[in-house]
């Protein structure tokens, strides 16, 4: 007769055996995993669509470069003219732009002919910050920075 004996630790070896078993992945798992990576592909695209440069957090006081702009277009201030085709002269300011605290502002001034870098499609509008539209006086005036 046989005697079949069990050794003390073959339970427990059976018992850590089932616990590193790989299972089958479910239909479940599995759309979850393509959900996941949509949604992380969706996010991606929102990001790498956002803009590069975020608007100024704090941004100075415009009210003296308003005043000097409507001055200079209304003649209280002297401003050179500048000839840019023959008999189409223009204000320097509106060619050139503005230096204000060591930063460069351009305007125009909406329905009239400008020649500032944005008008002439020098610049592309998305490297164009848009500081302030002016419409307090008799001329709207729209003041930009340039990046």
């Amino acid at each position: 007769m046989i005697k079949p004996m069990v050794s003390a630790g073959a339970e427990q070896r059976i018992a850590i055996k089932g616990l590193f078993r790989w299972r089958r992945f479910s239909l479940f798992t599995v759309m979850i995993g393509i959900e996941l990576c949509l949604l992380l592909g969706v996010l991606a695209w929102l990001l790498s669509a956002m803009p590069a440069r975020t608007p100024l957090a704090a941004t100075p006081d415009l009210t003296p470069l308003t005043r000097e702009i409507q001055g200079r277009l209304s003649g209280a201030i002297v401003d050179p003219l500048i000839e840019v085709k023959p008999g189409v002269a223009i204000r320097a300011s509106n060619l050139r732009g503005f230096r204000y605290e060591g930063h460069i502002y351009y305007y125009y001034v909406e329905g009239a002919a400008n020649y500032d870098p944005l008008s002439r499609g020098i610049v592309q509008p998305d490297r164009v910050e848009i500081m302030l539209r002016d419409t307090s006086g008799a001329q709207t005036i729209v003041l930009y920075r340039v990046h």
